[in-house]
């Protein structure tokens, strides 16, 4: 350890380590670097810009400060401290320096830990290379980390421009399949309607027949029946007319029979006037010259000879006439 300024009280730890401070709440945080630090205040590095702190101005510092142990390493404890801004110090156009004291001071001196300044350099040096060390190892995981990342950035475009091909290839295929499937579809509904159509064709077609069938069998039953009818109608009517034509015979017969006893008949009446004629004629000729009376009766004799026959005669028409317009008998 060594004073920077005779007239300090407190010895100063010297370090180059980041700091982070604001000036308002809220504000984004400004980047600096520690020149060295005591458990009042600290001096720090910043960029010599617009944002750069004023005299007077307060900030709030996050920074972190090395606790020394007994062995070879330390620990780093890090504070959140608001601070006055007591002087500026331009070093550069692009460097300045600012002292701050701190409004509450830290809970250890910095500066005086029983350990000589060589030794903290040292320390702070192997820290530094271990930092060093770690962030070239960061640097190296970093870098390892981008190579991964542009490999995986490679894997997963060349992954997006498969599943972009197996996509394309996954549509176009199922888009075949669709319309392969709308075809299948298509055929499948053409041959079910060509199928309903052939079978209600063939219903229609086997009902007609059924109906043809049923139409034929009553035709038949009904042929029959009007050839059994036509039959009985033929056998009535050849019986009636075989029947017709024994009693026409027979009619004949009595017909015949009644005309030779009407011959007969008038052959005997005949005979009988010819016996009386002959009788009135040997009468006439036994009495030729009769009275009036007597010939009167032979007249009235003979007048009435006429009238038998004449009413025998008639009879025997009437008989005739009436067996010929009889309507109830069948020639």
């Amino acid at each position: 350890m060594e004073k920077t300024d005779e007239q300090r009280a407190e010895q100063r730890l010297r370090y180059r380590w980041p700091v982070r401070f604001v000036r308002s709440t809220g504000e984004k945080p400004f980047q600096g670097q520690m020149v060295d630090v005591s458990s009042k205040g600290m001096a720090l590095l910043c960029h010599a810009d617009k944002d750069c702190p004023h005299p007077g101005q307060h900030i709030a510092a996050n920074f972190g400060v090395p606790h020394f142990d007994l062995s070879n390493s330390f620990d780093a404890v890090f504070f959140n401290r608001r601070g006055r801004i007591c002087r500026v110090d331009k070093l550069s156009s692009q460097v300045h320096r600012l002292a701050i004291q701190f409004a509450e001071p830290l809970f250890f001196k910095p500066g005086e830990q029983n350990i000589s300044e060589s030794e903290t350099q040292q320390r702070l040096k192997a820290k530094a290379l271990s930092i060093v060390e770690a962030e070239e190892k960061v640097r190296a995981y970093r870098e390892a980390l981008a190579r991964a990342e542009e490999r995986t950035r490679f894997y997963a475009q060349a992954k997006a421009e498969i599943e972009g091909k197996l996509k394309a290839e996954i549509e176009a295929r199922y888009k075949a399949e669709t319309q392969s499937k709308l075809e299948a579809e298509e055929k499948i509904r053409a041959y079910a309607e060509a199928k309903a159509r052939a079978e209600e064709k063939a219903k229609s077609e086997s009902q007609a027949r059924v109906e043809a069938e049923a139409k034929a069998k009553t035709e038949a039953k009904l042929r029959a029946k009007a050839e059994k009818k036509a039959r009985a109608e033929v056998e009535k009517r050849a019986k009636v007319q075989t029947e017709a034509h024994e009693k026409v015979e027979s009619y004949a017969d009595q017909i015949a029979k009644i005309k030779d006893e009407a011959a007969q008949e008038i052959a005997r009446v005949k005979a009988e006037a010819a016996d009386a004629a002959a009788k009135l004629q040997a009468e006439l000729k036994a009495q030729a010259k009769g009275d009036a009376e007597a010939r009167i009766r032979v007249q009235e004799k003979a007048n009435a000879t006429d009238k038998v026959t004449n009413r025998t005669k008639q009879g025997i028409l009437k008989k005739v006439d009436k067996f010929v317009t009889d309507r109830n008998k069948i020639f």
